[in-house]
């Protein structure tokens, strides 16, 4: 049998780390040829040229298409990184025959891919799809790639059902769990004298890790709530706090700023433009609170057995595992009473008993198998599915 090309597309860095043990997995199979394309932030000097992770982990790219502006992080300037995507991304596909194209999450980058694939007819396979969060455009994004595509693998039987409301084929939504906390399970962390050396970083006897992501649906786009959460920070002169620099959303430019002027003034703070899989968990092996806005809280952290602070409105839908405590209305005296809670007897006994709902056994292993079938298959149209049937 002909081998299928798939083209499998990454634009950030989290995103990336979610699709690595897929990549690696199937560059070794025979059914598929492998062709990786790398864009959006990776590319970026300002996000740390991540693109250099991809390669130190001995995977090929085969191409890397450039669409944010070097400058801007405003709605014009997003938008028009969305339309340089749709006509880079029209060029690729006309000149290259894919079967199928594999892509993951919520990101405009990704948005712009599959606008083009599915002009081009391209079979979409979308990972992480279902899920919600209010709080940022991100939401409405990763239901518009839902319903360009044609399989779906999900990770919890929430969100399949949630896929299948959108109209989606039940015999093409996959509930495998996240890859993610599986990522965990099989990447060698480093130990705390090695992270050290590595990040150039004294851990303090207690540490804190913070990512906090731009608030799209927030009139500031929840700076003002950052500036309080710095505030409360600024207070812990005795605590490690490590920051690790926002994604390329909108006003992006504003929290890199407010970061470097606190890390100016903190000497017991540090930011990083990126960790990489491997520093980041080896980071949060060694911290005792994770705060922010990031999903890495909600689908990761938890198969840590740590706590999460998760701070406003950006994550709202998502699955909430017991870990997580939630500081929605951000006051400093709400996010000093949650770190409070957290560090209580009774919340450090309850941390130990913690399961992660989106953890399941073999997730990358399902998905390859699931997609030796799909690869196989001739392809049918895509059609819209009811929950039940109407007569007209």
């Amino acid at each position: 049998m002909k081998k299928k090309n798939i083209g499998v597309i990454t634009g950030s860095r989290a995103e990336y780390d979610l699709l690595k043990p897929i990549i690696k997995e199937l560059k070794k199979k025979n059914f598929c040829k492998l062709s990786l394309i790398v864009t959006g932030s990776h590319l970026s000097k300002k996000f740390g040229f991540t693109y250099k992770k991809i390669i130190k982990d001995k995977i090929k790219i085969d191409k890397k298409i450039n669409i944010l502006d070097k400058k801007n992080d405003d709605e014009k300037s997003i938008c028009f990184a969305i339309s340089r995507g749709i006509s880079k991304f029209a060029n690729i596909f006309q000149k290259n025959k894919y079967d199928f194209i594999l892509v993951l999450g919520d990101r405009f980058e990704i948005l712009s891919t599959v606008v083009s694939a599915a002009f081009f007819k391209i079979p979409i396979i979308h990972i992480s799809g279902g899920e919600i969060s209010t709080g940022s455009i991100d939401d409405s994004v990763r239901h518009v790639i839902t319903k360009l595509s044609s399989y779906h693998f999900v990770s919890h039987k929430i969100y399949k059902d949630r896929v299948i409301q959108l109209g989606e084929d039940p015999n093409r939504v996959f509930d495998v769990g996240s890859t993610g906390p599986e990522n965990i399970k099989n990447e060698k962390l480093l130990n705390k004298i090695e992270l050290q050396k590595e990040m150039n970083f004294i851990f303090k006897k207690e540490n804190f890790l913070i990512t906090y992501h731009p608030v799209t649906y927030e009139r500031d786009y929840g700076a003002k709530n950052f500036k309080i959460l710095l505030k409360v920070l600024s207070n812990f002169k005795k605590i490690g706090l490590i920051f690790t620099m926002p994604n390329s959303d909108i006003k992006n430019n504003t929290f890199h700023k407010m970061i470097e002027g606190f890390v100016k003034k903190n000497k017991n703070s540090k930011y990083f433009m990126s960790l990489g899989s491997k520093k980041y968990f080896s980071c949060v092996n060694n911290i005792d609170i994770v705060i922010g806005n990031s999903s890495s809280g909600l689908i990761e952290i938890p198969s840590f057995k740590k706590p999460t602070l998760n701070l406003g409105k950006r994550q709202n839908g998502r699955i909430s595992p017991k870990s997580v405590i939630d500081c929605e209305n951000i006051t400093e005296r709400g996010i000093i009473s949650a770190i409070k809670k957290i560090k209580s007897k009774k919340f450090q006994k309850l941390l130990k008993t913690i399961k992660n709902p989106l953890e399941k056994k073999n997730s990358t292993s399902k998905i390859i198998k699931i997609l030796t079938r799909i690869t196989r298959q001739k392809n049918k149209e895509k059609i819209f599915y009811d929950l039940k049937k109407y007569i007209v």
